[in-house]
């Protein structure tokens, strides 16, 4: 769905509705020798953009389609089995299908709770206790309200805050799963819950993991993002597991996916290393976090660690979120 962009308020009929990049250009020329801080510099870059047409509200609806399991090895958090799936509260003619090809079952879902993020409300459905296995949810939403509520990957570039002085945005959104993040942060966050993770490189070493979760309530009710403390190597920890590498595998709007390899740098287990595999999905107040197919149980440490953001459920909704034509879901 990425690949989907929603165009609205052109004053030209016809022109709104959802398009797909056909192609792109850029002179190279121009963005080199790479800039540390591309904000702060008066080199532009020119990038022509072919977008090709894909469809409109009136051709397409926007289908969330579920594959609900159990992964093994699965995790050490807990073992509850809901799969939660987070809609724009926003959205309208919500429905649930058996599938998007002449589906035999409709319905109208009922979320189980609406939960309020920096940029909106989510609706959240239990996948897992649907009437149908591997539900479908379709819905219609304005175009100038998708994406608000989305999950999103962004590279800081140095700064600390997403807005600079002058509310500008000062960090960059990324589509891309091969971005390189330079002396930049990676973050993962979906309006409730940001992954903030540094990793280390030759000029500085340092790693971190850092979480916040969103509070609407807080800064007299303007809402406010609050730290996650988690625990600390030598106060609460006996091994001090940083994040050495994280492979983006998956960047769409309902999901974000990632290998994260961790490397005990002090303490008992210094020197061994340990990958886990992460999801953040829209509407989610914590991350998954699987075993990979060929690990051994996670260190109790980084159990410890991951523990206050970690997801107790061992099922995995499997969401995947793109467009769906009408006309393969008429009644």
């Amino acid at each position: 769905m990425f690949g989907v962009l929603p165009v609205s308020g052109s004053t030209h009929v016809g022109i709104d509705g959802y398009y797909v990049a056909g192609s792109t250009r850029r002179n190279p020329a121009l963005a080199e020798p790479r800039l540390d801080d591309p904000a702060a510099s008066d080199v532009t870059e020119g990038v022509r953009f072919g977008l090709e047409r894909a469809g409109s509200r009136k051709t397409h609806v926007v289908g969330v389609e579920t594959s609900v399991s159990q992964p093994e090895p699965g995790h050490e958090f807990g073992n509850d089995t809901d799969a939660i799936v987070g809609l724009p509260a926003a959205a309208r003619r919500v429905r649930l299908v058996d599938s998007t090809s002449e589906p035999t079952v409709r319905e109208r879902p009922t979320p189980i709770a609406t939960v309020e993020a920096e940029h909106g409300a989510i609706d959240l459905f239990d996948a897992s206790s649907e009437t149908v296995d591997d539900p479908v949810y379709l819905y219609d939403l304005e175009y100038d309200l998708q994406g608000d509520v989305d999950v999103g990957v962004w590279d800081t570039y140095g700064h600390d805050s997403i807005l600079d002085a002058d509310d500008v945005v000062s960090w960059a959104r990324v589509f891309d799963t091969a971005h390189e993040f330079g002396e930049g942060e990676l973050v993962i966050e979906n309006g409730l819950l940001r992954l903030t993770i540094d990793e280390p490189t030759n000029a500085d070493e340092t790693a971190a993991l850092k979480a916040e979760t969103y509070d609407p309530s807080a800064a007299g009710g303007d809402g406010a993002w609050t730290t996650i403390a988690l625990p600390e190597y030598d106060a609460d920890l006996d091994t001090d597991w940083q994040p050495a590498d994280v492979d983006l595998t998956h960047i769409g709007p309902a999901q974000v996916a990632a290998q994260v390899q961790f490397e005990a740098v002090a303490g008992v287990d210094e020197g061994e290393v340990y990958v886990v595999d992460i999801e953040l999905e829209r509407g989610g107040e914590v991350v998954e976090v699987w075993r990979t197919d060929v690990s051994d149980a996670i260190p109790v440490d980084l159990v410890s660690l991951l523990e206050p953001i970690a997801s107790t459920s061992v099922a995995d909704s499997g969401v995947e979120q793109g467009l769906v034509a009408r006309e393969e879901v008429r009644e």
